[in-house]
């Protein structure tokens, strides 16, 4: 069976004992946010750490030849909505800080870091998976967040992955339910249920608005060229723009009334699925190139 150990608890000599090959760290990382009345300051990082203990589970279960250990979880992200409250850092700072640790694991002859992540901000994900590719490119060392593809699955409401978690399109942290809201809400009943605050059952649907004119124009000109994936990303990247921009509406995306525990337990488990798959990939020695919603304009994430 896989051991398990915690990176602050072993000595020098400990870590240089640890299989180079067949090592992975893991780590959870998402910021401080604001999420709405109902629903802690931390309620990304709770939930990074609690899908980190998923991940640990996987591999003792799936890949008992390896041994995990543990990082400290950080409290960093991009894009964090910007309501009292939230502590975020730029997307380019990200990208340097999450090579840095590849490098330096890289360094040791380490190949494997696994990010536990719950924050769905735009250049949060493009920003982790630039210094996953570049990581990959300069020192064959794999830097893997399974959330870049289980937001994309979530936000294109892909059926298959829907009918894994018996969860609906508006309920499964799209668009209609991108922060807060049920999909959420129901993470955190299924694993941190005390976090909830009661008011969470009062509390009514809020609706993102509707997209500025340039996105609008923008989605309308990829849909042109055929372009259609990306055509929804920019539609829904300017609703995220037009909602964040606006200090008067509620800190919340969706219906958090709607959260139930069993929903939060399905979606883990179909984050589980996907997570399982990318960590395969990797182990056999294949490239893993994931890609966050609006990957092709990826230089956002350069963006201060």
């Amino acid at each position: 069976m896989a051991r398990i150990y915690r990176y602050l608890e072993l000595t020098m000599e400990e870590l240089d004992g640890l299989s180079r090959e067949k090592t992975i760290f893991v780590m959870g990382l998402s910021p401080i946010e604001a999420h709405g009345p109902h629903l802690p300051l931390g309620t990304d990082l709770l939930l990074a750490e609690e899908i980190g203990k998923q991940y640990v589970d996987i591999i003792k279960e799936e890949f008992p030849a390896y041994q995990a250990v543990i990082l400290p979880t950080l409290p960093l992200g991009a894009d964090a909505l910007p309501r009292p409250g939230s502590i975020g850092i730029s997307a380019p700072n990200l990208t340097r800080i999450l090579e840095s640790f590849g490098k330096e694991l890289a360094a040791m002859g380490f190949k494997f870091l696994l990010l536990a992540d719950n924050h769905g901000g735009p250049r949060h994900l493009l920003a982790c998976e630039r210094a996953a590719r570049r990581l990959y490119k300069k020192h064959g060392f794999y830097l893997l967040n399974p959330f870049a593809r289980e937001f994309s699955l979530m936000m294109a409401g892909d059926q298959e992955f829907l009918e894994g978690s018996g969860l609906s399109q508006g309920a499964c942290g799209d668009m209609e339910d991108l922060h807060a809201g049920t999909n959420e809400t129901s993470l955190l009943l299924a694993t941190k249920e005390e976090q909830v605050r009661e008011n969470y059952r009062e509390l009514p649907q809020n609706e993102a608005p509707r997209p500025g004119k340039l996105f609008v124009l923008l989605s309308g000109l990829f849909r042109i060229i055929k372009k259609d994936n990306l055509a929804r990303e920019v539609r829904s990247l300017g609703r995220i723009a037009a909602w964040a921009g606006n200090e008067e509406m509620p800190a919340y995306i969706g219906s958090p009334a709607r959260a139930k525990s069993e929903a939060g337990t399905a979606m883990l488990e179909c984050r589980r699925k996907v997570a399982r798959e990318i960590i395969s990939q990797a182990l056999e020695g294949e490239e893993v190139k994931l890609r966050p919603p609006l990957w092709p304009l990826a230089l956002l994430a350069r963006l201060p």
